[in-house]
């Protein structure tokens, strides 16, 4: 701690820190609240998608700024904090339904954007996990059908409208059916895929998008899940909403799709499973990222596992989850 009586280059160095924390912590504070407000001002919304970033940083500044200047702006940033501990304990605290049995569809997603960096590894782990239905995003068909040979058990049942364009490629143990239906003005794809194994029967329901990170891409997030909403919605079989939507769990948009169709955030008791970026930092490497690959279920199902990872060398970490019928009680 530096002490209250230094003079000179210590005191100033005080001075400064003082300052900093004061100011980053105010900016955390009021990015807190504003994100509330996600529905007036893209900047908001897209804030809440940090939530744990900005919890964490909070604790940081309130630890040191207590030490450092005892002052009472330590205890706005603590309330701010907390505010976020809030929003985020269900990842720990709530729990999913009982499952009715053992057997589920597997469904793994990977957003693969702007490439990985061992194509061959990525496909052999693909293959490897014995997935019922597979979601590359963010690539095109051509390195998967190249790479792919004799024996290969998965067939490409849809991908890319324009040859070489990034978006996503589908693959399924058998030819599921898939429709396809496109967001209003911007006319991004959205997938419905009916897929049946081990007695059950699935949609699965996924996009591929940005972050709201500018107005540009606030808007075709509000189209995106407001396509989404419609396939969910339209659909006669249980649902699970499976991809990188371009948004997390805290977001305006995202909150109202969830509160106004009944879908459950299946990551809820599992903690806190951020997806992208991925880092090798560590020991905090594996929490810097944000959960933007998201799972979302109807009330007639339930998790029977639930994984992120490993590294394949993407961007983001690949989304393992199988799913079942949940008890109704």
């Amino acid at each position: 701690m530096i002490s209250y009586n230094e003079t000179g280059v210590l005191a100033g160095l005080r001075t400064a820190l003082i300052i900093i924390l004061f100011i980053g912590g105010g900016i955390a504070v009021v990015l807190s609240i504003a994100a509330f407000f996600g529905d007036t001002w893209w900047p908001f919304d897209y804030a809440a998608n940090y939530r744990w970033q900005l919890m964490w940083g909070l604790i940081l500044v309130t630890i040191v700024y207590t030490i450092v200047a005892r002052g009472f702006a330590s205890i706005i940033f603590l309330a701010a904090a907390l505010l976020n501990a809030w929003l985020i304990s269900p990842l720990w605290l709530n729990e999913q339904p009982a499952a009715t049995g053992e057997n589920g569809v597997r469904i793994v997603h990977a957003d693969v954007y702007p490439g990985v960096t061992d194509r061959a590894f990525a496909l052999r782990w693909f293959i490897g996990t014995e997935a019922d239905l597979i979601l590359v995003a963010g690539t095109t068909a051509e390195w998967i059908e190249t790479l792919a040979g004799d024996g290969f058990p998965y067939t490409v049942i849809a991908k890319p409208e324009i040859e070489g364009d990034a978006g996503i490629v589908i693959l399924g143990t058998e030819a599921w059916p898939v429709e396809v239906t496109r967001s209003d003005v911007f006319e991004e794809p959205i997938y419905r895929i009916t897929v049946g194994a081990n007695g059950e029967t699935v949609n699965v329901v996924t996009t591929w998008g940005d972050l709201n990170s500018s107005q540009t891409n606030a808007d075709r997030l509000a189209a995106r899940l407001d396509a989404v909403s419609e396939a969910v919605t339209s659909s006669t079989h249980p649902v699970a909403v499976v991809g990188n939507l371009g948004t997390t769990r805290w977001t305006h948009g995202m909150q109202t799709m969830r509160d106004t169709i009944g879908l459950r955030d299946a990551t809820e008791g599992s903690g806190y499973l951020p997806t992208s970026p991925v880092s090798g930092i560590p020991v905090i490497g594996g929490w810097i990222g944000i959960p933007v690959d998201v799972v979302l279920l109807t009330n007639e199902i339930t998790p029977l596992e639930l994984s992120t990872g490993p590294d394949i060398g993407a961007n983001h970490l690949p989304v393992t989850i199988v799913v079942g019928p949940a008890f109704q009680g």
